[in-house]
């Protein structure tokens, strides 16, 4: 075989052999499609069944809820009820705060400087007592001169006296000469009027006298406030200068670190005197108990920190009317206190046990309801059919309410009403575990 023709048969040959390459390529291609299509099938099967479960699932859901919502608006709401217990009388404790019987602050009269104390605080003091003295040179100057002005007034009375007695003398020997007719009518008249003036000049010295007497009494007075003095029996509960204080008369003193226990708490006098053996304290009443509050009822007073040794005392006196800001009466109760346990300024409890009048109920706080209305609870009456109540309040002891009016006491109250509740309603009362105390 010569070249040319072996080159066409090696070229036939070479694509026989790429022809017989490519054919097994086609097979595995199909196989691979067939493979992803039944995965598909199989993926949309799963979640059509899926779908039609869930389908059928939410309806026989629905189905069920509407069932039950059905059977719950024909079935009446189940309400917890609680019914009203009797109130029993029970003790105001009031909050107050303890003072002397007798308190005093002693200001000064005069402007000075301190140049004896003779007290500090705590210390017993008598009436009448010397507590301090003021040093007043001025005052002291100023009596001195009121005092020369006295000497001075009663000379000159004494002048004038000595006038009219010459005036007196000259006129009656001028009335002898009238008689005899030796003396002029005019000079007569003359003597006449001087002795007249001799009388209107003693009476103006008279006068002056008095008044330079009565300036001398008045710094007299003055000068004696030099000498501070206790009012009455008692302890100095404050002490608000030391010697050499400049002292001016009238104003408040606190230039001392002593601590102020007057019950205004502001800048005060010199001193204070408490008297502590019988100590008082103001309450201010309610209205509601007021009327049943009279003078000589016994108390007790407890001691903040001593709760359980209360200490008998006894309503003094009352206003007698209520303070129309507060609709409160201011009460004072008066504790004996001979063996000074207790002080001025301690913070007490003063409770009054006052009788009950007319019947009260309590019931729980959350009964209650508050609206345009007013203040109103809800009862279930006959057939289980509910109707709103307006009551009046009284007492609130927090959890339990006190019921003033509009309660017989043989009622069936909601004890935690909600806004589904309406008037009206039937409702299944279910009695509450939780009883009302008080």
């Amino acid at each position: 075989m010569d070249a040319t023709t072996a080159q066409p048969d090696r070229a036939q040959s070479a694509g026989n052999a790429h022809q017989q390459n490519e054919a097994p390529v086609d097979p595995p291609k199909r196989a691979r499609t067939r493979t992803i299509l039944w995965i598909v099938i199989v993926i949309l099967a799963v979640f059509g069944a899926f779908l039609i479960w869930g389908t059928i699932y939410r309806s026989s859901h629905n189905r069920a809820l509407a069932t039950d919502a059905s059977a719950a608006a024909s079935t009446p709401p189940s309400v917890y009820i609680v019914r009203p217990v009797a109130g029993v009388a029970s003790d105001w404790s009031l909050p107050a705060t303890t003072q002397g019987i007798q308190d005093a602050v002693t200001y000064a009269r005069v402007s000075g400087y301190l140049i004896k104390r003779y007290v500090d605080i705590g210390d017993r003091v008598k009436a009448g007592q010397l507590l301090a003295e003021i040093e007043s040179p001025e005052l002291d100057q100023q009596l001195s001169q009121a005092r020369a002005n006295l000497e001075q007034s009663n000379k000159q009375l004494d002048l004038q006296k000595a006038n009219l007695e010459l005036a007196r003398a000259t006129m009656e020997r001028y009335k002898g000469a009238d008689q005899e007719g030796a003396v002029a009518k005019l000079a007569v008249d003359q003597a006449v009027a001087g002795y007249a003036t001799g009388q209107a000049s003693v009476a103006a010295a008279q006068a002056n006298v008095a008044s330079s007497a009565a300036s001398v009494r008045q710094y007299e007075a003055l000068t004696a406030f030099e000498r501070v003095l206790a009012p009455f029996d008692g302890i100095i509960t404050q002490r608000n200068v030391d010697i050499g204080a400049l002292i001016t008369a009238g104003s408040p003193t606190n230039n001392t670190s002593a601590a102020p226990t007057s019950v205004s708490g502001a800048a005060t006098g010199l001193f204070e005197v408490s008297q502590i053996d019988t100590l008082r304290v103001f309450v201010n009443l309610p209205q509601a108990v007021a009327t049943n509050v009279t003078v000589g009822m016994p108390v007790q007073v407890t001691i903040r920190g001593a709760l359980m040794s209360p200490v008998p005392a006894t309503v003094t006196r009352t206003a007698n009317a209520l303070d129309p800001g507060t609709r409160t009466l201011l009460t004072e109760v008066d504790i004996p206190n001979s063996s000074h346990g207790m002080l001025p300024g301690q913070f007490v409890y003063v409770v009054f046990k006052i009788g009950r009048w007319g019947q009260r109920w309590n019931i729980p706080a959350t009964a209650l309801i508050f609206n345009t209305e007013g203040t109103q609870v809800m009862v279930v009456g006959s057939g289980g059919k509910l109707h709103l109540q307006k009551v009046i309040v009284g007492r609130d002891f927090g959890d339990v309410i006190e019921i003033q009016a509009g309660l017989s006491g043989g009622e069936t109250i909601v004890e935690q009403p909600n806004v589904s509740l309406e008037d009206g309603q039937v409702v299944t009362p279910v009695e509450s575990q939780h009883a009302t105390q008080h």
